[in-house]
């Protein structure tokens, strides 16, 4: 699958209390209810999911969904 293989690395902000989470993707990627920019989903909060959608503008629908699991 085009998908599979996506990294994630999460950065941990010790003011904010908040993780970053970065996607190694070139696909624009849609956060939802998130903030992102530049393919990096931005004030997770620790033990949480969120969902981002995953997309190509050379591909048709369904965009891939990667859920994403916060670290404590």
């Amino acid at each position: 699958e085009k998908y599979a293989n996506i990294t994630v690395d999460y950065l941990y902000n010790k003011e904010t209390k908040l993780f970053t989470a970065k996607l190694n993707v070139n696909e624009n990627v849609e956060c939802g209810n998130n903030t992102c920019t530049n393919n990096e989903v931005h004030n997770l909060t620790e033990c949480k999911n969120a969902s981002v959608s995953i997309s190509h503008n050379s591909c048709t629908a369904p965009d891939k969904t990667l859920i994403l699991d916060v670290p404590p």
